[in-house]
């Protein structure tokens, strides 16, 4: 059985910075271990369930932590630092050669585009979410469920895959104020809904009514005192509702109504967050994620410090019936942190209307 590992060593790096994707994560910069540590996290869970053959990318690509792990992995390409799209690509197109099981790949959109781009559908294909911008479909809901998800398929009898979206975001509409996925193509992936992030749905057209409905009635609420406003379409009404030049994709830092900081980094947010300030989140439309998609500078430290009482969630009526099970997520990289925010929730849908719903953390 054998199973291959291929590792974007920088991926999620540029998400405390504020980058929205680790391309611009320059050379000269600390070595991250946020992809190792989620790699980490899956592979653990895998290994108590079964013992691979492991073929995996030189060095940071998937070598050193299965070394780090006690495997003996073979190994395509040579070292090299930081590692690029294109050895992604080259390493990917290498593994339709091994006789491969599964495809496990550590990253976000931009690699899972890579590792399509390589191998189609030609082997099954799972992804551990490690990037800033997780629109795709291909992704367990967290590294644990990916773990978990791996280990049941290469134990089974008949493995199950389907076709699975990989997606990113359409940068030619985010300048028109909308966040919007585009469609690049589809992998094979093992089946299970429990354990696979959702489907990343589409804006109704009544959508942006209901978000600027609900906007206005939250507004007067914002114009006093500190607040942290996370990224989405829901979330931009708001911002939009307080007349304020802020960030679609980013968090923005409110102080009175006004706009205080546009797109702040982790450590800006943790300077401020001592001040306790309160937090405006919306979920991911068809996955369901709240903490950890998207907002990569509410690092945990920040989360921690703000704890989950400053936490509202902000949600139209479509958003909420396109989600399953009505449940919200949180993978936010710290165990001891997701389940600090884990549990019932308060969520604003409306002018005068809310529901309770369960945050729930792997």
């Amino acid at each position: 059985m054998r199973v291959g590992l291929i590792i974007n060593p920088i991926a999620g790096a540029g998400g405390p910075l504020a980058l929205h994707g680790s391309d611009a994560y320059g050379p000269g910069a600390e070595v991250p271990d946020w992809a190792a540590r989620r790699a980490e996290e899956a592979l653990r869970v895998l290994l108590a369930g079964c013992a691979p053959h492991w073929v995996c990318g030189a060095g940071s690509m998937g070598e050193d932590l299965l070394c780090a792990l006690g495997q003996a992995p073979q190994v395509l390409g040579a070292r090299c630092w930081p590692s690029s799209a294109h050895q992604t690509r080259e390493i990917a197109s290498q593994m339709l050669q091994q006789d491969l099981a599964l495809l496990l790949f550590v990253g976000g959109d931009g690699t899972a585009r890579d590792v399509l781009d390589a191998v189609g559908e030609a082997l099954p294909v799972l992804g551990i979410p490690a990037g800033v911008k997780l629109q795709s479909a291909c992704f367990g809901v967290s590294p644990r469920a990916a773990g978990r998800l791996a280990a049941s398929f290469l134990a089974g009898h008949r493995r199950i895959t389907e076709a699975r979206e990989v997606l990113d975001l359409d940068e030619a509409v985010l300048g028109l104020g909308r966040v919007q996925a585009k469609l690049y193509g589809q992998l094979r992936t093992p089946v299970d809904a429990r354990l696979l992030q959702g489907r990343k749905s589409r804006s109704e057209a009544g959508d942006a009514v209901d978000a600027a409905q609900l906007a206005a009635s939250v507004k007067p609420q914002l114009q006093k005192g500190l607040h942290f406003v996370g990224p989405g379409s829901t979330t931009w009404a708001l911002k939009q509702a307080l007349g304020l030049d802020g960030s679609l994709i980013g968090v923005d830092v409110v102080a009175d109504g006004k706009l205080w900081l546009r797109d702040a980094t982790e450590a800006q947010l943790w300077e401020l967050a001592q001040q306790h300030p309160r937090l405006w989140l919306t979920a991911i439309g068809g996955q369901g994620h709240v903490l950890g998609r998207g907002n990569a500078p509410l690092s945990p430290r920040v989360l921690q410090a703000l704890g989950r009482k400053a936490l509202t969630v902000l949600i139209t009526p479509r958003k909420l019936q396109a989600l399953a099970n009505t449940q919200l997520c949180v993978d936010c990289g710290s165990a001891a942190v997701d389940a600090l925010f884990a549990g019932a929730v308060r969520a604003l849908t409306g002018p005068r209307e809310q529901a309770m719903l369960q945050l729930v953390a792997d």
